[in-house]
């Protein structure tokens, strides 16, 4: 695997140099770098020559960075588990206005009204016919982390037959929708989290863990004998927190194997 650092800048061509000079690519976020202004973005690999003095020169800048991994093929081929993380999104749930969605699609007596956890799904979520699917399988719509939807010909072909199962979407009217699915997460699991606690909310102590973008993700204590399931555990921030979706082997080999895009597979930690 490689771990992957991108960094944002306030360019200056003195700090492109400094980056460029240390082995990183560096590059402009909206068209050809000026000599002043704008931002700068670099690239760099976790413990490659210059990564961690390019590290501490975008601290001292004031810069941030992002992470993420990159997981060799066989990784995820031999993976016990993988969790399937959403990356397309397209559209809101329905209605959007003042986010009514929710009294719509969810059970909010429970729900805390500074993180935004305790919502419990009671309803079809409710979409506008024209998401935008592109080239991709898997969706995920704005606002929603937690919901993850295919287009049905998409879900019967590749997932169906290994016991995914789907939920019924509906128009903004609430008549049922025949070409798009909600994938039913099923059982909820704990994930082993290396005594790893999540920061609780000052309000309701509910707990929700920073999104894991480093390394192998945390592996299901005691996995089902099911083709997708969801983490007991929330991973994200803020009224945007999901459960982490986790789906087998056979899953992650259908998906691979038939090029769907939309989401990516991230292999859970292998067995000790």
């Amino acid at each position: 695997m490689k771990i992957k650092y991108r960094f944002v800048f306030a360019w200056t061509e003195a700090r492109g140099s400094q980056l460029s000079a240390l082995g990183l690519k560096v590059e402009s976020s909206g068209g050809p770098l000026p000599q002043t202004g704008g931002i700068g973005v670099g690239h760099a690999v976790e413990g490659a020559p210059g990564w961690s003095e390019a590290c501490s020169l975008v601290r001292s800048w004031d810069g941030r960075a992002t992470v993420t991994t990159e997981f060799t093929a066989s990784e995820v081929n031999t993976a016990s588990h993988c969790a399937l993380v959403v990356v397309h999104a397209s559209g809101y749930p329905q209605p959007e206005h003042d986010f009514s969605y929710r009294e719509v699609t969810y059970d909010t007596s429970e729900r805390c009204s500074k993180c935004g956890e305790g919502a419990v799904q009671v309803a079809p979520f409710r979409v506008k016919k024209s998401l935008k699917w592109g080239r991709n399988a898997f969706l995920k719509l704005n606002w929603i982390e937690e919901a993850c939807f295919m287009q049905t010909s998409v879900w019967k072909e590749h997932l169906s037959g290994l016991g995914v199962c789907a939920l019924p979407v509906e128009d903004p009217k609430g008549q049922p929708l025949d070409d798009v699915v909600q994938l039913d997460l099923g059982l909820t699991v704990p994930l082993s989290m290396g005594g790893v606690r999540g920061i609780p909310c000052e309000k309701c102590r509910r707990e929700i863990h920073p999104w894991h973008d480093r390394g192998f993700f945390p592996a299901p204590l005691s996995p089902p004998d099911a083709p997708i399931f969801r983490s007991l555990q929330r991973f994200g921030v803020e009224r945007q927190a999901t459960n982490a979706m986790i789906v087998s082997p056979e899953v992650a080999k259908a998906i691979k194997g038939a090029g769907l895009r939309g989401a990516e597979l991230w292999p859970c930690m292998p067995p000790e």
